[in-house]
């Protein structure tokens, strides 16, 4: 019977999987677990209304002449709390994470209202 891998080709292959483990945890180290100083943007129609820190624990109740949001910063993470658009859809979106920053955000379309992160800077 036949061994499935040559002694070199088993060599080779745990090789390839170690580095490959090992970019994949230098990645995940270098992304971060979202530690730092992190503000919660809010900006309305592109302007930037307020700015929160991530770290206080904070309710910010939004009013512009299109609705009403209510915006809670709480646990390291923003939400929106209750908002009084049709849609909903900024409600449901949920919490807004250090670690989703790159790539997520939370919009409310009828509102022309928009959430982000972005690390504070160091001054």
């Amino acid at each position: 019977m036949k061994k499935p891998f040559s002694r070199r080709e088993a060599v080779l292959l745990l090789s390839l999987l170690t580095i490959a483990g090992a970019l994949f945890l230098l990645l995940f180290l270098l992304r971060g677990d979202g530690g730092g100083e992190w503000d919660v943007v809010i900006r309305y129609r592109g302007q930037t209304v307020a700015r929160l820190p991530l770290e206080v624990d904070t309710e910010y109740e939004f009013e512009c002449e299109e609705g009403v949001n209510r915006i809670v910063v709480r646990d390291g993470a923003v939400f929106v709390e209750r908002a009084d658009c049709k849609n909903q859809v900024c409600v449901n979106h949920g919490r807004l994470l250090p670690a989703d920053a790159d790539v997520d955000f939370i919009s409310c379309a009828p509102h022309r209202l928009l959430i982000v992160l972005e690390r504070r800077d160091s001054e």
